[in-house]
């Protein structure tokens, strides 16, 4: 059972191996919140993993119907039967490991915690990891409001140090629906429809613009080639600006908000309002550019940020990520700010 009832804390940071990331997993979205804020509980510089320790109010922050515990326990018993299967090979010879992720639960109302413990045998995937790991920002993932989201998310991070990943199609499906999945969107274009490309949107909405290419035998998709750039948020730290699907330039001089000097007072407002919901400076020019000098377009954003904005002050509702929901409420309004996926 969990060694403390003391709340550990939540690092900003989730950390997994390589060989999980990649490992066939199917989780719904609450699941998928859960285990991200458990990873969020490791500290890579701790030589045993710690108890977890979660607070209820982030792994749902809105009621959509139904019981908020109900849901949560339901999650809690569909983790505790997940397991990860792990195969390598040395020559000729194959191997097979199968891992259960979770050892214990508890689900508790009156303390207002979801408490627990990893399974000890799954440590060398989650802790001290020198190589072949991949690690997310925990904001950045409770944005997501998918499962297929936040299983894309981490496989394409696993990868972006390559900047490419070519994948069987039906690993691909594997590795985001499970491995115990046969029956569903055994065909690219359902697959494509349903879980892909509305998943490739949520990345998008992040400022990731990550693009794809089906590789086809004859009519038959057999593979996935994925372009993958440095995630907006480097992009900006070292004066890179996104332009197009998935291209990037580095400017000559360092990108900058300072506005030019015949710039209008409303969009000297607008500057600041985006900066105060939190977006960075490359998602800030990016709807400076967008906008331009349309008061009509400045106006109509100032109006509709400004209730996300007072929420956030007056400590109405609890944000994960302010400047994700930010781009979440533009792209909603302004479909046009962010191109559509083909």
């Amino acid at each position: 059972m969990a060694s403390s009832t003391v709340p550990v804390p939540l690092y900003p940071r989730a950390y997994q191996a390589n060989a999980l990331v990649r490992a066939p997993l199917k989780l719904t979205h609450v699941e998928a919140r859960i285990f991200a804020l458990a990873l969020s509980c490791i500290h890579q510089g701790q030589t045993e993993l710690p108890g977890i320790s979660i607070p209820l109010s982030r792994v749902m922050t809105q009621k959509k119907g139904g019981s908020v515990y109900e849901t949560i326990r339901d999650a809690c018993k569909s983790l505790m039967s997940k397991v990860v299967s792990i195969e390598s090979q040395t020559g000729n010879r194959r191997r097979f490991t199968a891992y259960s992720i979770i050892s214990y639960l508890d689900l508790n109302e009156g303390t207002g915690f979801l408490t627990g413990n990893f399974a000890p045998e799954i440590k060398p995937f989650l802790l001290q990891l020198a190589e072949q790991y991949t690690h997310v920002e925990l904001e950045t993932l409770l944005t997501l409001r998918s499962a297929h989201a936040h299983r894309l998310y981490w496989l394409l991070k696993s990868w972006d140090d390559v900047g490419q990943w070519e994948v069987p199609f039906e690993v691909l499906r594997r590795q985001v629906l499970g491995d115990d999945n046969e029956v569903t969107y055994p065909l690219f274009y359902d697959f494509k429809r349903y879980v892909l490309e509305p998943a490739l949107r949520e990345l998008y909405a992040l400022g990731w613009v990550v693009t794809y290419e089906p590789l086809k035998d004859g009519k038959k998709v057999h593979a996935v080639r994925f372009a993958i750039p440095r995630p907006l948020s480097q992009l900006a730290e070292q004066g890179t600006e996104v332009v197009g699907k998935g291209r990037a330039r580095t400017p000559q001089a360092q990108m900058s908000l300072e506005l030019p000097a015949d710039a209008s007072t409303l969009q000297q407002r607008m500057v600041t309002r985006l900066q105060k919901l939190r977006m960075t400076d490359a998602q800030i020019r990016h709807v400076l550019d967008f906008v331009a000098d349309d008061e009509a377009l400045i106006a109509r954003l100032m109006k509709i940020s400004h209730p996300l904005l007072r929420d956030f002050e007056a400590g109405n509702k609890t944000f994960d990520n302010l400047g994700g929901a930010a781009i979440n409420l533009l792209k909603t309004e302004f479909p046009r700010l962010y191109p559509l996926l083909k």
